[in-house]
């Protein structure tokens, strides 16, 4: 009950949108519960809100590992993946075995899907030194991706083959 109560304080917060706030509360829960999917869910949803998507990942993951039919968290898995479109595929798979219907998994594995096309692309530009087209890739998977590192890296590379020195060290 205890636990059942911070959660319900944490998503007040949530619903507020002091996700600092629902951080603790959502700890706090887990904590005092530690067997509970639905709290790892709930505080990976909130680590999402903060930008904090490797702590989010963890969460999720721990979240599915404690029940696997938790569709739910799968789904927000998406936005922790940010990183590896090919993961991403592999779990929104996952839930569609679960949950063939499930529309946002449906959605989420086109863009995963989308993101992947764009690195093979660019990986392909790149080997070509055609920088200029790997940018544009690269920008157009940070559409789907914006927190991902790599992506990030790789545009700043080749903005800074292609001479622009200070659009690179902006990305980067």
């Amino acid at each position: 009950r205890e636990a059942e109560s911070f959660k319900e304080q944490g998503n007040a917060y949530y619903a507020k949108k002091d996700y600092n706030e629902a951080y603790n509360y959502y700890t706090k829960a887990i904590d005092t519960c530690p067997n509970n999917a639905s709290y790892y869910g709930n505080r990976a949803a909130t680590l999402m809100m903060l930008g904090r998507f490797r702590e989010a990942l963890g969460d999720a993951q721990q979240s599915v590992r404690l029940d696997d039919s938790f569709v739910r968290v799968r789904g927000k898995l998406h936005t922790t993946y940010l990183w590896n479109a090919m993961a991403a595929s592999r779990c929104f798979q996952r839930v569609l075995e679960l949950d063939h219907k499930n529309t946002q998994a449906q959605q989420e594995l086109k863009n995963a899907s989308t993101v992947l096309e764009y690195e093979k692309i660019a990986e392909v530009d790149f080997e070509k030194r055609d920088f200029r087209k790997v940018v544009f890739c690269m920008d157009r998977a940070l559409e789907f991706a914006p927190a991902c590192h790599r992506f990030k890296i790789l545009k700043a590379e080749c903005l800074a083959l292609l001479g622009r020195y200070p659009e690179a060290q902006s990305v980067a």
